[in-house]
């Protein structure tokens, strides 16, 4: 009976130790899981707040673990990528974008622990081509930072650039040539009848008043490209700049025989402009039309206030009228749909362009309807000015 007694004791004994033994390794390894999930939140909290500084950054930033996994990714790499995976965190970089190029580099990265640079060109349709400049760099101790920038619209600008260099040569270059040739004429022949004298320096004057127009275009453009000016706007009345111009271009319209229409507001239209933009915007369009209108054919003027609180200009002719090709790119610089008619008729290729540029930065839109041997119309609408109920006093 006491040995039975001493054995039960014994096990209550060994059972208490084994369950304080048990309670204590319990406590520990809870311990140690919540030492795990604090820290797996501090670089849960860490991750989280690199992708939100990634978000505010312009240019693409992949950031990959040391196995090129991806820890965070901000909205400009994925738009760059095409990526359209919500989870992408955690896959690898290869599964993210099909870039065989930077496959390889990220090798080379990873092998020789050094940072490298690449360009890579992506076709975007048959003609258009994106230009990524990718540079991937260490990060001491924890993976590599992919770094994209897209370079496509500075090599779009550069080219522009180029052309309209070349396009300004080309049309300083044709006045200039035919001023110096009738100047060595007239100097070389010093017993040239004063008739032919006379007609080589009416020439001459017509090559300089070219000369200075283009100049002048060119300044105007200048001056509407440049954001850093501040524009002098004032309210100014449609009506009025259009009756303005109306009068002044009318000479045009009787020596060619061509009938002018108007059909104007009664009530004045103001727009927050500058002036002297509204009175090139209206003559360009005019100029144009009459242009391009031959002889007994017509031009009407339409002017009336529109809905959503715009005016709306339209300037139709019954002139060459334009291809679908030539609608499409009518109001870039220095294009023309018959360049000889209108170097002969004194066009510098820049009219419709002021036109855009000042039509847009006053908030405006711009457009044109045309159909080949029919005729064209050019149509501009501007948001109104809102002037107290005595502006008009």
């Amino acid at each position: 009976m006491i040995w039975l007694f001493l054995l039960t004791l014994g096990l209550l004994f060994a059972m208490a130790w084994a369950w304080r033994r048990s309670a204590s390794g319990r406590a520990s390894a809870v311990a140690r899981w919540r030492h795990s999930e604090a820290m797996a939140a501090s670089a849960q909290m860490e991750v989280q707040r690199l992708i939100g500084g990634l978000a505010g950054v312009v240019d693409g930033l992949i950031v990959l673990d040391e196995e090129g996994h991806v820890v965070a990714i901000n909205p400009s790499a994925r738009d760059l990528a095409g990526s359209a995976h919500e989870e992408v965190y955690g896959a690898r970089l290869e599964d993210l974008v099909s870039w065989p190029r930077l496959q390889e580099t990220l090798r080379q990265c990873r092998r020789d622990r050094e940072d490298r640079t690449i360009d890579i060109q992506l076709p975007v349709s048959s003609q258009t081509e994106k230009l990524l400049t990718i540079r991937v760099s260490l990060i001491q101790g924890l993976g590599w930072a992919v770094g994209i920038v897209d370079k496509s619209r500075i090599r779009q600008l550069e080219s522009l650039r180029q052309d309209f260099v070349a396009n300004v040569s080309h049309e300083l270059k044709t006045p200039l040539a035919a001023m110096k040739g009738f100047v060595e004429t007239i100097q070389d022949d010093e017993d040239m009848p004063e008739a032919t004298r006379q007609r080589f320096m009416e020439r001459l004057g017509v090559q300089t008043q070219r000369l200075a127009t283009l100049v002048t275009d060119l300044l105007t453009l200048s001056r509407l490209d440049d954001d850093s000016q501040d524009p002098d706007l004032e309210p100014v009345d449609m009506v009025t700049v259009l009756k303005e111009t109306i009068r002044d271009l009318s000479p045009i319209a009787e020596k060619r025989d061509i009938e002018l229409r108007t059909d104007l507001s009664a009530r004045t239209l103001w727009v927050l402009a500058d002036r002297e933009g509204l009175r090139q915007t209206a003559g360009n369009l005019l100029d144009n039309a009459l242009k391009y209108t031959a002889e007994r054919g017509s031009v009407s003027v339409r002017l009336a206030a529109a809905s959503g609180g715009l005016l709306r200009l339209e300037v139709a002719d019954t002139g060459i009228g334009l291809s679908v090709e030539d609608q499409a790119r009518i109001f870039e610089r220095f294009y023309r749909v018959d360049r000889a008619r209108s170097r002969e008729l004194g066009g510098t290729g820049l009219g419709l362009a002021i036109v855009k540029n000042t039509v847009r930065n006053l908030g405006g839109d711009l457009g044109v309807r045309s159909e080949l041997g029919v005729g064209s119309v050019f149509w501009v609408t501007l948001p109104m000015a809102q002037l107290p109920p005595d502006a008009d006093a």
